[in-house]
């Protein structure tokens, strides 16, 4: 009995060594950890996801819709959010200089759409998860004139995302099709 004492109080001390190592590390210092990222983050999951159920939603023969001429394709609005969602984890959040160079939509099909929308949002998630609290008020820029702070540009982002959905979602409706349901 006093063998599974001691071996209890042991397995009981390697464990709180274990929990207290982890929550004491420099990856727990990450970004992630403060209250607005970890916020973000349960956004960022239900936005991926909503977004993704709005182009499963469009059937493939009619993702060239527009409606009019000035308007992005449906596919055009799906490949714009992948895209420059890459794009901004690269230069808005890493700092990285990167040119703008949204693929030919014309040569990709559905399941290649799908598969940018899926890495963009999955190369964006990663980036603000490897930003350290002291980074999120650091400048960055917007355009050549402007700067934001890499808080305001995670805000800026999930509004693009939003944004460009919303159309999306309205080209559903103007071919006849129920939309998914709204998620927040």
């Amino acid at each position: 009995m006093k063998n599974y004492l001691s071996l209890a109080l042991a397995a009981t001390l390697v464990c709180g060594l274990a929990l207290f190592s982890a929550f004491n590390s420099p990856e727990h210092e990450k970004a992630e950890s403060t209250e607005f990222v970890s916020s973000v983050m349960q956004m960022w999951g239900t936005s991926r996801m909503h977004t993704l159920e709005v182009l499963d939603a469009m059937p493939e023969e009619k993702f060239t819709y527009k409606p009019t001429d000035e308007s992005k394709t449906f596919a055009s609005q799906m490949v714009h959010i992948g895209y420059t969602l890459k794009y901004f984890a690269q230069g808005m959040i890493k700092g990285e200089q990167v040119a703008y160079a949204e693929p030919d939509v014309s040569t990709m099909s559905k399941a290649d759409i799908r598969k940018l929308v899926e890495e963009g949002f999955d190369t964006y998630t990663a980036a603000i998860k490897e930003l350290k609290p002291e980074d999120l008020a650091v400048e960055m820029p917007l355009g050549p004139d402007y700067k934001i702070t890499r808080q305001q540009s995670i805000i800026f982002a999930h509004d693009h995302v939003t944004n460009h959905r919303a159309k999306a979602n309205l080209y559903i409706r103007m071919n006849g099709i129920d939309p998914p349901t709204y998620k927040f």
